[in-house]
């Protein structure tokens, strides 16, 4: 077990050390349209891709999935909204363990469930989870081992692969700053009778019980957070159904999907009948938050995606995010990547990156109060400048 993570380690660092003398390891969205074209990446892997160079319709696109339990809109129409975070605050301080569904290439789901790390850090949570989060078995939980102390996920497989996308590395740097401790608890490896989902929650019952005081939240893709006893598949069930049968503990569950525009999928009517400004959840009369399934306990309805500068709104988390016009020659060659990273981090993820086509495309990088390496490449070679936000 131990030769296959060691080479594992010499593997993915000679990676790195070929993406740091060529750091772009992202593609212009004609080579990911040429290589979905020609067979040589799954639309996944392409919705991914976008995502690393903040196409956000595009990569949504790729990635959508069916609304995944039906709930009846003519019921729902009666009922009101309220801002979900200040509910899930108040219901988290009675668990132990808050998990917290995610499409992985919709940023906004990123981006509230940062917002819930942060708030609950103040509430005695201290330890996260991540899907993403590479591991090796054996020789330590976190491939990237160096992440507490240096502060900031890499932009390499070492730290994960969905840490690489500019909003899952602003989840990450906020919770290391609010002292969170973070795990991996995906499948290293593949146990005979045993699924995927059983494999993580096994992985999350050794670290609780190697962490007896932790208060943990957990963020997984898609239906990993259902708790119910619906199947996954023949006799498996979903992670948080393992959780919660084995441990006896009862986690706060967190769906965000079902509630959130779809690009290549049919959309829940309820989108096309409420107007909200936040992420937000369905209260009663007596503004009594409503349970709409068994399979989660909150649902999260998150607003239509509006656009300033040619980026989404959500992005401007708070009055302190900017939009900030790239700097460019003016005889300088089309399509570029733009990326910016804060100027005390070597190797670290962008706080932002933007594909600009040619010259008439307006789209601004959306940063917040700082110092950043900006960098632009054009497919050939690389330029940089060195820009103070305020």
């Amino acid at each position: 077990m131990k030769w296959i993570a060691i080479l594992l380690l010499i593997t993915i660092s000679f990676f790195t050390a070929e993406s740091q003398a060529h750091p772009y390891s992202v593609k212009f969205s004609y080579e990911i349209e040429q290589e979905l074209a020609d067979g040589k990446i799954s639309s996944s892997r392409a919705g991914i891709l976008y995502s690393l160079i903040g196409d956000y319709p595009m990569s949504a696109f790729y990635s959508d999935i069916p609304i995944s339990w039906d709930v009846d809109s003519m019921t729902l129409s009666s009922y009101d909204t309220r801002h979900a975070l200040p509910y899930i605050v108040k219901q988290a301080q009675d668990h132990r363990i808050v998990i917290i569904s995610e499409n992985h290439l919709k940023p906004q789901h990123r981006i509230f469930a940062d917002k819930i790390i942060i708030a609950l850090a103040k509430h005695g949570f201290n330890h996260l989870g991540l899907e993403t989060f590479s591991n090796v078995p054996d020789v330590f939980p976190l491939l990237d081992s160096a992440l507490i102390s240096r502060g900031y996920p890499l932009d390499s497989p070492i730290t994960g692969t969905y840490t690489m996308e500019p909003q899952m590395g602003q989840l990450v740097r906020n919770a290391l700053l609010h002292g969170y401790r973070p795990f991996a608890y995906e499948r290293s490896e593949r146990i005979k009778g045993k699924d995927r989902d059983e494999i993580q929650a096994d992985n999350i019952i050794q670290y609780l019980e190697a962490n007896p005081e932790a208060r943990i939240i957990i963020l997984c893709g898609f239906h990993h957070v259902i708790e119910s006893n619906l199947i996954k598949r023949k006799n498996a069930y979903w992670m948080a159904n393992y959780l919660k049968k084995k441990t006896g503990i009862n986690p706060l569950t967190i769906y965000q999907d079902n509630f959130t525009e779809k690009f290549s999928e049919n959309e829940h009517p309820l989108l096309t009948i409420i107007s909200i400004s936040q992420p937000s959840m369905l209260v009663d009369k007596d503004s009594i938050p409503v349970k709409l399934s068994n399979n989660v306990d909150i649902e999260i309805i998150h607003p239509r995606t509006t656009y300033k500068e040619g980026r989404p709104t959500w992005l401007y988390k708070n009055a302190g995010y900017l939009s900030y016009p790239v700097k460019l020659k003016e005889n300088a060659r089309y399509p570029i990547i733009v990326s910016a990273y804060p100027i005390d981090e070597k190797g670290g993820v962008p706080f932002d990156r933007i594909e600009l086509k040619h010259k008439n495309q307006h789209k601004a990088l959306v940063l917040k109060s700082g110092t950043y390496r900006i960098t632009i490449f054009d497919g050939k070679s690389t330029s940089e400048y060195i820009e103070s936000i305020k």
